[in-house]
């Protein structure tokens, strides 16, 4: 059965936002502009995340999640040994596109900002889900999403139907696989297992990424 979580997001990490926005050297007027835009966006935005707990099990490169079976080298490393995984859309709501979207045509450095701030809250979304998850279930593998790795994006589409983001979230998937709100995430989560991590710059391959952060 799916489930539903909400709480409230930790302050916005003004550095997290500017590295999305790739601001490296910031100089004051892009830090005013950039708290300017995290305080106005901040006000829209509504993270909630819906979610459901399924029995894993491998063979070889095929993955099965419950009802659903994807192929997936990459995955099937990744969930090997764990008990269970974890299913989980999340979002931080459609207020926020749509103040992009006006931007977008008002001021573009000013919605370029909100993109970077719908980047950093949805990934503090995610974070802020998985400390809830290991509170409850215990240690983590990192999130995987379709797209990553040898993932298919298309699995986008049974996820979503099992899911049921539309009904839970008012979370949307286009004929491409893409989602709307924009800053959204889908992800599988191992529960136990072995390599233990969380998500982020230091589990993904991409060494030549333009928002990697600095080790």
């Amino acid at each position: 059965m799916t489930q539903r979580w909400e709480s409230a997001l930790p302050p916005v990490d003004l550095q997290e936002m500017l590295r999305y926005a790739a601001c490296r050297a910031p100089t004051e007027e892009v830090l005013s502009l950039a708290r300017s835009a995290a305080e106005e966006g901040a006000a829209v935005i509504r993270g909630r995340v819906c979610y459901t707990t399924v029995p894993v099990e491998g063979e070889g490169d095929t993955v099965h999640l419950g009802p659903l079976t994807v192929a997936s080298r990459s995955l099937a490393a990744t969930l090997r040994d764990c008990r269970c995984a974890v299913l989980m859309a999340a979002t931080v709501g459609l207020e926020l596109d749509r103040l992009i979207a006006r931007y977008g045509r008002l001021s573009p450095a000013r919605g370029l900002m909100l993109q970077a701030l719908g980047a950093e809250r949805i990934e503090a979304l995610c974070d802020a889900f998985c400390d809830h998850l290991a509170a409850e279930y215990g240690p983590l593998q990192r999130r995987f999403s379709p797209g990553y790795g040898d993932l298919p994006l298309t699995f986008q589409k049974p996820l979503f139907a099992y899911l049921e983001c539309e009904k839970q979230l008012g979370l949307y998937l286009t004929e491409s696989c893409m989602m709307r709100p924009g800053k959204s995430v889908t992800a599988i989560v191992g529960v136990g297992g072995s390599g233990h991590e969380k998500g982020g710059c230091g589990s993904c391959g991409q060494k030549n990424c333009a928002f990697r952060r600095k080790a």
